[in-house]
């Protein structure tokens, strides 16, 4: 014969929170953003170096980019008007430039106006080490030293994007939490 458990029964307080924890574990989950990677990598006019950790605090852009990309052309004014617009809010932007020819490299950023760091990465480490597939790519970085945002390319309509989350990330604190 079938035995019909009561409510409020062991075996009926055992499915709740069963299906209590089954029904939590669908809720929001939350991406956690990797450490971005430090890098040492010297100044395309100078014999100093910029190194990524000196910025920890700061929300950093990284601009990977190249003199003969054309959406790197479009991307660069969009990069110098938010940096002037957001450089004393602890906003940094560093262009890593890949061209095999400096030269080329400084008289695009000569012709562009081009006034935050821009570095060399001759032999492309650091670009491997983001897996930059192409250019311009781009990569957020927040005070928290994590990698928040991440893009291939650019348009008028990634101009707005990037820009709402450097907002977002300038107001979040340096643990990242807004």
């Amino acid at each position: 014969m079938m035995q019909h458990n009561k409510p409020g029964s062991p075996y009926h307080f055992t499915l709740l929170l069963l299906l209590c924890t089954w029904l939590s574990a669908c809720g929001e989950q939350r991406f956690q953003a990797p450490l971005a990677q430090d890098f040492d990598l010297p100044l395309l006019d100078a014999e100093e170096s910029v190194r990524l950790s000196e910025f920890r605090g700061d929300v950093v852009y990284l601009s990977f980019w190249a003199s003969w990309c054309i959406p790197c052309r479009e991307e660069m004014p969009h990069l110098q008007s938010l940096w002037r617009n957001h450089r004393d809010e602890g906003f940094q932007v560093i262009g890593i430039n890949v061209d095999e020819d400096p030269e080329a490299a400084l008289a695009f950023a000569q012709e562009h106006g081009i006034e935050f760091p821009l570095v060399r990465d001759a032999d492309r480490e650091v670009s491997k080490q983001y897996r930059v597939a192409g250019y311009p790519s781009h990569f957020i970085v927040g005070r928290d030293g994590r990698v928040h945002f991440s893009a291939l390319g650019f348009s008028e309509d990634d101009s707005l994007a990037v820009t709402q989350e450097v907002q977002t990330l300038l107001r979040g604190s340096a643990d990242g939490q807004n």
